[in-house]
């Protein structure tokens, strides 16, 4: 053997050294180099040895000279057949050689071949090959967009192929240019051997010491690299475009399409990282653009965020192996860090992954080669961890993040930059989030937050806000306190937080406040005055946050506290006042010591504090006493702290404040003088009123407020220690604020007017005082300020009421009557005068002294006086203390009721536009008809321990004005008396309520109010609204019963008073046209009625009135006075117990559609439900029920306003909150979306929103368990598919098309078990759902010139890009082997019972993924889904049959052998077995798309299907034919091999299809059987052929039959071998061809004859001339009995007879001399006729003929077959019929080359006689000057023959 071989190699040998030029050498390896490699796989070492040495030779040869060519096509298929290691090897070698010199698009080509197994080759091989693919990478400009090939590279079939390339790439990509002179030589050698691992080891040395490898690389992968130094690329500026090459390979989604898996996903995201950080711009961009649109992996995969921490920290998490160093991979560059940081920021498993997570977040902070950038994802990261960690995870590893964090703060002290300040602010945000979730290390460090707090002094201002930011966050550490601080703890950060508050910094003073209020409750004293100190601070926050801890707790908080036995929530106020009073010690010497140093312009200092602040201490030093007092006390905000003072206080408010100071007082005079609190608190008013400075005049008013208030409320005892300081007051009397000059004239008539029993040096004092201010009063120099001058009046009106009130019957012993008298006419003359100043002091003046005692004389004309000043003013304030001074006069001087009265029913009505005039009006009424008893009295009873003398008022007083208001004005036509009744009435039962009249008409007030709730004057309902409430709280037990049944017959029945229409009825207010008057206003207080009778308590309805305000006038000065916040309170506290019943209602109504009922649910709930989300919460459930029985209720407003309050109360709910309820939910959201009212489907459509919106968050794995997302799916994937796509209303279907699909893009793998159920549903919904327009332009495609298969692919298309086909592409993903089984069984279902286009189109579609992106699973079913589409694929539509075919192609990669071969049978049966062309078509498509999806397994099955193949060539249909031309032209490249290949199965199926009964099917049989006549010898397949062609000639002639009688004599040609024993079946032949010739019809007589000729000529042992003769020349003659009837329409058919006619004579002459030259004459003169006669193309056959004629003529010296006439007449018809056509020039050709033919045949014979050859030397003659040079060159030359 080894002998043979070696003779064979020499042999080899000796060729190659033949070989002389590279031409020959090159054909010579074509043909032997690859068989010579094969020899090294030989077990003899001396025949290895040999082909070293051929190879040796080779190389020698082939190296230097590039343009030699090597068989790459060849080698290549070597190297991946064969398994010798040495063969591949050196197969290798040729083939690194041979690549580059082939052309790009051979390269390109095999690039497949060269990519295919990489992954199982070693690493020497590994290296080689990617150096030959990286250049054509580079080459590539649009890789393989175009390639319709899916999977060009079978990545799918070995996606370890990809991963393998996508290393390398990763490399290529990390590479950087080594430094010139450190890169490794390089070695090149024409020694034939394995170079690269030759090389491999001592490279790999020589690199290891070397510069150090490029990030994220090591030694060994730069050798691999850089092939060991060979690649030239590596050092030039090649390496761009092949970095960009390789960028473009990895982004390509046909190389890498989406179903390949994962892992091979992950290496491109990670190869794409490393292009990032390319240093070529143009490779970067790439990188990042290719991160945008390749399909990222999932950053919650455990392996995936592993991959990306091994990128970044190289080898060994950073650390190098010893002795494994040339291994060792770097860390990866700033760039590719940063890039990488980003992903990690988005991954919950990378926070976890420790100490990975750990590792890389420091090295961004503290690596060696961190810049700001890095830092800045370093700090992102960190606090991505404090964020996303779990508990267990971030506990042990916190302290080391804290302590790296300050470390970092620390070291970085000194920053600049916007980016490293960022980065130092990222530290403190960082610190702030791992305080929330760790708080145990801030509590034990609280050095912590103190140096952080220290911080805001040296840090940048952007710092600063990061410091606060982390501060604020910081606050959930340390709360609640309680739990774990000790006293020391408190006290450091008490510390803390006093040291921050009055630093620069607003930041620090910021955090000082919100830790003051955050951390310590409302009862802390240091965090109040904290609060206090900064309540006016510059910053708005500051001053926001330092109110927020002056708030006091609303008095529900207060009563739970109290209930709970917990400590009072109120700070102490003695303990307050005496910190206050010790730190203003410390604060004063340090103002002092700041005021020496730096003088402060603009600002004055009390007691060591601002003025600003000193003034909020006042206030709320002020609040503290009144709510210590009475803790339920509700106490207004308003800028005139007089006023309030005097409204604000219920009765008994009054008395427990007046308790409180007494007892306060009774303890002061106990204890020592410095721990007396009132005496402290006066000592702090004092001292503000003491203080003169630029904020004085409301320091002044402030504190002269304060002090009225314990005047008024304390002891006297109290009072009477100022008795003789009347003048430290009197300069406030002249203060520029009114409130000063009201309070200081308040006080001076409560305290002047004490102690004036007897006379005394005091009541001289005061006597005089009097007098000094009455001189002052009445000046008539006017020297005095007008401010002064009105002080002084005030001061005597009170002084003077005073007077009447301590000594009702001794006033005129202490002050002459004359005196008075004369006082009261100077105050009255300041009525008078133009300034309102002097009017209004007048006004309060006459008010104070009328209200306590009578004027005597004069009292009419005072009244008088009033009543012009009301009338008259434009100002209102002087208007109302007009009308309250009449209303005061009233009360003391009973005798001018009845006048003041009938002014005020007069005026009140006029004031339709001034609504507090009129509450001042009622206010005035009240006292006049209740005096003393009106509660409105109460204020003015302003001496502790002193009542005034109260008279007592007739009650007809009170009938009178109540018959008045009731009856006369309050049933009046006119809608102004009824506002004004409406109003007064309030007053009257709100002031007067213990009164006896009012008590006795409290039913006929019920009735007027409830009249007035239709009126259609918003605040006139308010109004009668709030009276209702009033007058039921006022009544008894029976009463109430009774009030209820009248409210709810109005309400509920529709029961309403009689109004009498009169010529006077207003029906429309003067600014309420278009507003309609029906009532409907009433719908409000309906609503209202609805929610108390829902809980069948109808009387809670007055409750919810009472709640139900919303007019701005409540807000008022008068509205406050009326104290509703105090009956709100009680209401509240009486529908407590109904809460559960009541909070479902209301939530729903406060989304009323009609706004005045949402505004008074919203007002109800707002006072009822003060924690808003805890009470949702803890009614949530019967909250739902009662929405969805609203959502289905009658009333259109119902089902709105459920509607919307779902949408809100779903917002942000847990799933095991709705879970329950979800279905229903949706039902109902359903049916309201399809309601009849539009404003109901608009609410529904918003309800849907929230729900979908829900319910996609919690069928996301992400956001939820996964048993928790189970269960949400379990429900609604069948709600949605049964009752929601199926729903008749087309928003319900499309909403639940719209939730679906986004549950299908989000769900993942919680959707396996009903994607079977989803995506069978949204297959049949691409035809439920399509347009309806669609449908329409079906049936109309010619009205709108639209083609039905436009239409159709239209259809087609618009189903591909359906979102619904999105949704099934989602499902897919999540497809596996527990889905298919159902999936596939309902899949199939569908496609046999499938309608509409869409749907079919939809199924074919999702075949083709599921092969694509899910192929392991889909093939176990692919053998059933592929004999399913064998009945589906025949389906009426085009785009239809289309889409199955694509379909079945994938399909068939994927079925087994004997189910495709059965597919393709039954495609066979759709061609073979039926004419219709659709079926036929389909048929070549759908193999076409077989060929084309599964080539591989095409041509596993090529027996069975290319014989259809082959005689699918040659359909008469084009279009038919071309698909099938297309196919075996790809699979045999068109060659003849492949018909001989497939001989034996191509006469088996056209034998079969010959004998057809189809006629088309006969034809196309013959035509590829003529084919293979053409190709091959049939010899072997003549038995079985011969006799059916010969039957196929049997019988009628029929359209077609001239294709079977043209393949007799092709057939017989190509089989000469099987005739040369049978000259019968020749005979037999010849005879059914004569027969045939003879047929009528002349369209298949022309094939016969022609048939005819050819088997003639081609058998010239047949001897049939004498046969043919008799058809063939009447034919030439025109004697033919079948052309007698003839017509024009024939002519040009029988022209084609006479030409075939022509061309079979030539063919059939006998070549037997004897009869030749009997019958020579007559064929001459036959032809030469008809040569002279007959049209082009007859007389071209007629040449032909002549040509055979002398072929075949036996001429010799001694014999002549033909006569010298019949030559001369044959020289004469050429010359005539053809060498003289100046016409045709092919004509005068072809006789030329007869001409030829006959100088050469009869030259040298007998039959060259004389004439002969003059008659030739003539023709010739002629010729020669024939115009055309060729045609007289070829003369010429004929002639030099002669």
């Amino acid at each position: 053997m080894a002998d043979k071989d070696l003779q064979l190699l020499d042999n080899v040998e000796l060729r190659f050294a033949l070989a002389e030029s590279d031409p020959q050498l090159e054909k010579t390896l074509n043909t032997f180099l690859c068989p010579v490699l094969l020899k090294l796989s030989s077990p003899f070492e001396n025949v290895r040895a040999k082909v070293v040495g051929i190879l040796t030779h080779i190389n020698k040869r082939v190296r230097p000279k590039p343009e030699i060519k090597l068989p790459v096509t060849a080698l290549l298929q070597q190297f991946a057949d064969n398994n010798s290691v040495l063969v591949k090897n050196f197969t290798l070698i040729y083939i690194e050689i041979g690549y580059g010199r082939i052309p790009l698009e051979d390269q390109l080509a095999g690039l497949p071949q060269l990519i295919k197994g990489i992954a199982r080759r070693p690493v020497v091989q590994q290296t080689t090959l990617a150096h030959m693919i990286l250049p054509v990478l580079s080459s590539i400009k649009q890789h393989n967009e175009d390639n319709t090939t899916a999977d060009p590279y079978g990545f799918v079939a070995n996606p370890l192929d990809a991963i393998c390339l996508l290393h390398i790439l990763q490399e290529v990509l990390l590479y950087r240019q080594p430094i010139v002179g450190s890169q490794p030589a390089k070695h090149q050698s024409t020694e034939v051997g394995p170079s690269s691992s030759q090389a491999g080891s001592s490279a790999s040395g020589q690199n290891s010491t070397s510069s150090p490898p490029p990030d994220g690389m090591s030694h060994q992968s730069v050798l691999q690299v850089t092939n060991n130094g060979k690649a030239l690329w590596a050092t030039t500026s090649e390496l761009k475009n092949i970095k960009t090459g390789a960028v473009r390979f990895i982004c390509s989604p046909t190389a890498f399409p989406d179903s390949l898996p994962l892992q091979v996903h992950l290496e491109r995201f990670v190869a794409l990282i490393a292009a990032t950080g390319d240093a070529y711009n143009d490779v970067s961009g790439m990188g990042e653009d290719g991160l945008k649109r390749i399909k990222l992996p999932d950053l919650e995969d455990k392996m995936v965020i592993d991959r990306i921490y091994e990128m970044y920290q190289g080898s060994n998490k950073g650390k190098p192996i010893p002795g494994q160093e040339d291994a060792f991979r770097q860390p990866s560059s700033n760039v590719v860090k940063h890039r990488i940081m980003g992903y990690l920021s988005k991954s919950r498993t990378a926070a976890g992954s420790f100490p990975s997570a750990l590792q890389v977040s420091f090295d961004c902070l503290y690596g060696p080669k961190a810049n700001t950038k890095l830092v800045m994802a370093g700090m992102a990261f960190v606090q991505w961890i404090a964020r996303m960690s779990s508990e267990a995870t971030l506990k042990p590893i916190a302290p080391v993040l804290v302590s790296g964090l300050l470390k970092f703060t620390r070291e970085n002290e000194n920053v600049i930059g916007l980016e490293s300040e960022s980065a130092k602010g990222f530290a403190y945000v960082a610190l702030g989030l791992i305080s929330k979730r760790v708080p145990e290390i801030f509590r034990k460090d609280l050095t912590i937050v103190q140096g952080i707090f220290d911080q805001l002094a040296s840090q940048p201002p952007n710092v600063k806000t990061y410091i606060q930011e982390a501060l604020c966050t910081m606050l959930d550490a340390f709360q609640p306190m309680k739990e774990w601080a000790t006293e020391d703890d408190v006290a450091l950060i008490l510390s803390v937080i006093e040291t921050n508050m009055d630093k620069e910094e607003h930041q620090a003073r910021f955090c000082a406040v919100k830790y003051a209020n955050a951390l310590f409750p409302f009862s802390d004293i240091p965090s109040k005055y904290i609060c206090l100190m900064t309540v006016i601070d510059d910053k708005l926050e500051i001053r926001e946050e330092a109110k927020r801890g002056l708030t006091f707790p609303n008095a529900r908080a207060l009563e739970d506290n109290a209930a709970a036995n917990n400590n009072s929530m109120l700070p102490d106020f003695t303990k307050l006042l005496e910190l206050v009073s010790l730190k203003s010690r410390t604060s004063s010497q340090t103002r002092l010591d700041e005021l020496h140093a730096r003088p402060t312009f603009g600002k004055s200092f009390i007691m060591g504090f601002s003025s600003e602040v000193f003034i909020h201490m006042l206030q709320f030093f002020r609040r503290l006493l009144i709510t210590s007092a009475d803790p339920d006390v509700i106490i207004e905000e308003s800028s005139n702290e007089y006023e309030i003072q005097q409204i604000v206080f219920t009765p008994s408010t009054r008395e427990k404040v007046k308790s409180w100071l007494l007892h306060m007082w009774e303890l002061d005079s106990q204890i020592d003088k410095d721990q007396k609190t009132l005496s402290l608190y006066i000592s702090f008013l004092e001292t503000g009123l003491n203080h003169q400075g630029p904020q004085d005049k409301l320091l002044h008013s402030t504190a002269l407020t304060c002090l009225l208030e314990l005047f008024s409320l304390a002891p006297s005892s109290l009072s009477q220690q100022y008795a003789h300081r009347l003048g430290w007051f009197k300069p406030f009397i002249s203060s520029p604020k009114p409130e000063s000059r009201l309070a200081a004239a308040h006080i001076i008539g409560i305290v002047g007017t004490d102690g004036l029993e007897e006379a005394a040096p005091q009541r001289e004092t005061f006597l005089k005082f009097l007098d000094e201010l009455h001189s002052v009063a009445k000046d008539p120099t006017k020297q005095t300020s007008s401010e002064q001058r009105h002080g002084m009046v005030l001061a005597m009106g009170f002084i003077l009421g005073r007077l009447y009130y301590r000594y009702s019957t001794k006033t005129y012993d202490i002050v002459p009557q004359s005196e008075v008298k004369k006082m009261v006419e100077d105050i009255a003359l300041d009525l008078d005068s133009k300034q309102n100043m002097f009017v209004s002091g007048a006004c309060v003046a006459l008010g104070e002294i009328g209200r306590y005692g009578s004027f005597s004389e004069g009292a009419a004309k005072y009244v008088q006086k009033l009543i012009e000043t009301a009338k008259n003013t434009k100002d209102i304030k002087i208007q109302e203390q007009a009308i309250a001074a009449l209303g005061a006069i009233g009360v003391g001087n009973p005798d001018q009721a009845q006048n003041i009265l009938a002014f005020l029913y007069d005026f009140g009505p006029k004031q339709t536009k001034q609504a507090e005039v009129n509450f001042t009006i009622g206010e005035s009424i009240a006292c006049i008809g209740a005096g003393w008893q009106c509660s409105v009295m109460d204020v003015f009873a302003d001496v502790a321990d002193k009542d005034p003398t109260k008279t007592d008022v007739d009650s007809a007083v009170m009938d009178d004005i109540l018959k008045t208001v009731l009856s006369d004005m309050g049933s009046s036509p006119k809608a102004a008396s009824k506002k004004a009744a409406c109003i007064w009435l309030l007053t009257l039962v709100k002031f007067c309520s213990g009164h006896k009249s009012v008590k006795d008409r409290l039913e006929n007030i019920h009735s007027v109010f409830s009249s007035l709730l239709s009126d259609r004057d918003e605040l006139t309902q308010e109004v009668a609204s709030k009276g209702i409430g009033l007058v039921y709280e006022l009544g008894d037990q029976s009463l109430r019963s009774q009030l209820v049944g009248s409210l709810v017959g109005m309400f509920g029945e529709g029961k309403k008073a009689t109004v009498k229409v009169t010529g006077d009825t207003e029906l429309f207010d003067s600014n309420a046209l278009g507003q309609a008057p029906d009532g409907s206003s009433l719908s409000t207080y309906q609503s209202i009625l609805s929610l108390a009778s829902d809980m069948n308590q109808p009387e809670l309805v007055y409750k919810f009135m009472h709640l139900a305000s919303h007019n701005s006038m409540w807000e008022s000065r008068k509205g406050a006075a009326f104290g509703f916040s105090s009956i709100v309170s009680q209401a509240e506290a009486e529908l407590k117990p109904h809460l559960a019943t009541l909070i479902p209602r209301l939530y729903r109504y406060q989304y009323d559609p009609n706004p005045k009922v949402n505004e008074a649910m919203t007002s109800i709930w707002r006072a009822l439900v003060k924690e808003p989300k805890k009470a949702v919460q803890e009614y949530l459930d019967v909250i739902i029920k009662d929405l969805l029985d609203g959502m289905g209720a009658r009333a259109w407003r119902t089902r709105e306003s459920s509607c919307l309050a779902m949408a809100d109360l779903l917002q942000g709910r847990s799933v095991e909150e709705i879970e329950a309820y979800l279905e229903s939910i949706w039902t109902m959201s359903f049916r309201t979306l399809d309601d009849i009212k539009e404003s109901v489907r608009n609410a529904a459509f918003k309800t849907s929103r929230a729900l979908t919106l829900m319910t996609v968050k919690y069928c996301d794995p992400k956001n939820v368990s996964a048993v928790e997302g189970q269960r949400v799916l379990d429900i609604m994937v069948p709600f949605l598919v049964q009752k929601g796509l199926q729903s008749s209303a087309d928003e319900v279907s499309k909403f639940s098309l719209s939730t679906i699909l986004k549950i299908c893009k989000q769900a993942g793998p919680l959707l396996r078990s009903h994607i079977s159920i989803i995506v069978v549903a949204l297959l049949e919904g691409l035809t439920s759902m399509e347009p309806q327009m669609m449908n329409y332009l079906s049936f109309h495609t010619d009205k709108y010139q639209v083609s039905q298969e436009q239409l159709e692919n239209t259809r087609l298309n618009a189903a591909k890009l359906s979102p619904m086909m999105e949704g099934i592409e989602a499902c897919l993903e999540n497809v596996d082997e527990t889905v298919m089984p159902v999936l596939s069984e309902q899949l199939v279902a569908l496609m046999r019972k499938a309608v509409g286009l869409p749907t079919k189109a939809g199924c074919a579609h999702l075949l083709v993924s599921m092969c694509i992106k899910k192929p392991s699973v889909t093939k176990t079913y692919s053998d059933t889904l592929l004999k399913t589409l064998g009945s589906s694929i025949k389906d009426k539509s085009p785009a239809v049959r289309k889409s199955y075919a694509v379909a079945a192609g994938y399909l068939s990669r994927l079925a087994t052998d004997a189910a495709l071969v059965k597919f393709i049978e039954r495609l066979d049966s759709f061609y073979l077995e039926t004419e219709e062309d659709e079926l036929r078509s389909i048929a070549a498509i759908t193999a076409r798309e077989i060929s084309k999806n599964a080539s591989d397994r095409f041509k596993g099955v090529a027996s069975a299907i290319l014989p259809t193949v082959y005689y699918g060539t040659f359909d008469a249909n084009k279009d038919i034919s071309g698909v099938w031309k297309d196919i075996w032209e790809e699979h045999t490249t068109g060659s003849s091999s492949a018909v001989k290949l497939y001989a034996k199965e191509n006469i088996v199926l056209l034998s079969a299809q010959i004998t057809s009964a189809s006629w088309n099917a006969k034809k196309q049989a013959a035509k590829g059987l003529k084919a293979m006549s053409d190709a091959m010898d049939l010899s072997a397949y003549m038995p079985t052929l011969y006799p059916l062609v010969v039957d196929g000639l049997g019988g009628r002639t029929w359209q077609g039959k001239e294709h079977i009688v043209e393949l007799l004599p092709a057939v017989a040609l190509a089989s000469k071998q099987y005739f040369e024993d049978k000259p019968e079946k020749l005979q037999e032949i010849a005879k059914v061809l004569l027969r045939e010739s003879k047929k009528v019809n002349k369209q298949y007589r022309r094939f016969a004859i022609d048939a005819l000729g050819k088997f003639l000529d081609g058998f010239p042992e047949v001897e049939y001339y004498l046969e043919t003769k008799p058809i063939l020349i009447p034919i030439l003659r025109n004697e033919d009995e079948n052309d007698e009837d003839d017509d024009e329409h024939d002519k040009p058919l029988q022209t084609m007879v006479v030409a075939s006619a022509a061309r079979a004579l030539g063919m059939s002459w006998t070549r037997n001399e004897q009869l030749q030259e009997q019958n020579s004459e007559e064929f001459v003169g036959v032809v030469s006729k008809a040569l002279v006669r007959n049209i082009w193309n007859v007389r071209s056959a007629l040449l032909e003929s002549l040509d055979k004629f002398l072929i075949k003529l036996s001429l010799s010296t001694s014999r002549s077959v033909v006569s010298e006439e019949s030559l001369l007449l044959l020289l004469d018809s050429l010359l005539e019929g053809s060498l003289q056509d100046t016409k045709y020039v092919s004509l005068r050709d072809q006789g030329l080359g007869v001409l030829k033919a006959f100088v050469g045949k009869i030259c040298g014979t007998s039959a060259y006689t004389t004439r002969v050859r003059e008659r030739l030397t003539e023709v010739i003659a002629i010729l020669k000057k024939d115009p055309v040079p060729r045609v007289s060159e070829a003369a010429a030359l004929l002639e030099s023959e002669l």
